[in-house]
């Protein structure tokens, strides 16, 4: 009797499945309105946006009716009322140089969408290639009002949540899956720092793994140690080059090119496609092949300023369309992550037909590098992490390396 209630729990379980994952029924040529109007190359996302449309908001025909469309009724207003608002600007200050998946993909993706489920109610203007300054310098023009949001490096994600400093530990990855489960897992953590410092996350995607890169062959780590290395990573950067016994030269991103091209240092670390897109390369003829930090890219609003802008609208709307742009790019992430990790593996590529060599050090140096590594981790711990978070970060590596391991994650 146990055995045959077992089974008919267990139809019922999986009859509810469908229901549960897709509960809004979606045809081929939704999932491919969706990918035209907002250039998604991959259907398994498209399809994800268009049951957002559908389940969240109630849109039956994706290719003729928005999101604006729907908050206009739900507001009791019309989108013509809406649009004669002064509209919701978001403006955005970012170190990405133009023409790299972290611009293009906005502008390719991002801005369609906001363009057409909007309908003029949000704009927005990215100002790229560090014209704005650095994350730092973003992060205070947002302070000012001046700019609402950063698409910043995890060096303007760990000045405006220190903590998150977490994710850039030298040698904790070991790749982009990785990364991808590990984000993942511990987004509800990562979105509820953000909101405890004053910010609404959009997307949280990749800067990459940070090579090191020099002029001079370098084979070892004593040779290293003689390289005039920038730092402008941050904290745990310059922590674990002073655990290395090497004394970095402070150089900001925007003057890399030119202290190479001077010889004020020698020596540089970034992610490749970084590297590429402000000519870096050039300058350079070795790589280390094993990557040193992991830096994330986290897209992310002053929620003051948000707070301010709603008092302009129907109140509860601006939170309520700030959170479906949110949403889109939440779903967007894993096309966006991986024309990133795309690029950076092109651009090495890339390097190479340069003439760039790869190099290796011996097991007995890179196991020095990973004791500075560990050194680095408890420094740090109590400082800008705490244990608990530390502890919590080790935790998530370890179930997603097993899982990968396991296959659950492909």
């Amino acid at each position: 009797m146990k055995f045959f209630i077992k089974v008919c729990l267990l139809f019922i379980i999986i009859s509810l499945i469908p229901s549960v994952i897709f509960s809004a029924e979606v045809s081929p040529a939704e999932i491919s309105t969706i990918s035209s109007l907002f250039n998604i190359r991959d259907r398994n996302v498209a399809r994800n946006v268009v049951e957002m449309l559908k389940d969240k908001y109630g849109i039956k025909d994706v290719a003729r009716e928005r999101i604006i469309d729907v908050l206009a009724k739900k507001y009791n207003t019309t989108v013509k009322q809406l649009q004669k608002i002064e509209p919701i600007m978001d403006t955005v200050g970012t170190l990405a140089p133009a023409n790299t998946p972290w611009i293009r993909d906005s502008i390719e993706t991002v801005n369609p969408f906001i363009a057409y489920e909007y309908g003029g109610v949000i704009n927005m203007k990215t100002y790229a290639g560090g014209v704005m300054g650095e994350d730092a310098d973003v992060l205070k023009k947002m302070n000012k009002g001046e700019l609402l949001s950063c698409g910043c490096t995890a060096q303007g994600v760990t000045e405006a949540v220190p903590e998150l400093a977490v994710f850039t530990l030298p040698l904790l990855f070991k790749d982009y899956k990785q990364v991808d489960c590990v984000l993942d897992g511990l987004r509800n953590e990562i979105d509820a720092a953000f909101r405890r410092r004053g910010y609404i996350v959009s997307g949280i995607i990749h800067t990459g793994f940070f090579y090191i890169y020099t002029k001079n062959r370098v084979t070892t780590l004593a040779q290293l140690r003689k390289q005039k290395i920038n730092t402008w990573f941050g904290i745990v950067e310059k922590t674990y080059l002073n655990e290395l016994g090497i004394k970095p030269i402070p150089v900001s991103p925007a003057n890399v090119v030119s202290s190479l091209q001077t010889g004020a240092i020698d020596a540089t670390t970034s992610p490749p496609g970084w590297l590429l897109g402000v000519q870096a390369f050039l300058y350079v003829k070795y790589l280390l092949s094993t990557p040193v930090y992991y830096s994330p890219a986290a897209i992310f609003i002053d929620k003051k300023q948000i707070d301010s802008i709603a008092n302009k609208y129907p109140p509860g709307f601006v939170n309520e369309i700030v959170g479906s742009l949110n949403d889109f790019i939440r779903l967007y992430e894993p096309e966006w992550r991986d024309d990133v990790v795309t690029f950076n593996e092109k651009s090495i590529d890339a390097f190479k037909g340069e003439g760039l060599q790869e190099v290796s050090f011996n097991e007995a140096d890179m196991n020095t590098m990973k004791a500075a590594a560990e050194r680095t981790r408890e420094k740090l711990t109590g400082k800008i992490y705490s244990r608990e978070l530390l502890n919590k970060v080790m935790r998530e590596i370890k179930k997603c390396s097993q899982s990968i391991a396991a296959g659950h994650n492909d």
